[in-house]
């Protein structure tokens, strides 16, 4: 599925941002917490796709 696709691409980039924001910040600065919420978020989302799908999502 495409949009399963596009999430999975959005995951992976928003996990490199959130690693380069980690060593650059630290990981107690505000924005790298942000990014780790965005992140979880876009994940959540991911699952709640493959749990409506009945498919076990790739891990």
């Amino acid at each position: 599925m495409i949009h399963d696709e596009v999430i999975r691409q959005r995951i992976e980039e928003s996990r490199q941002l959130l690693y380069q924001m980690e060593m650059q910040y630290g990981l107690r600065h505000p924005k790298v917490l942000k990014q780790s919420m965005d992140l979880d978020e876009l994940i959540n989302r991911y699952y709640r796709i493959k749990y409506r799908e009945g498919m076990k999502p790739i891990a």
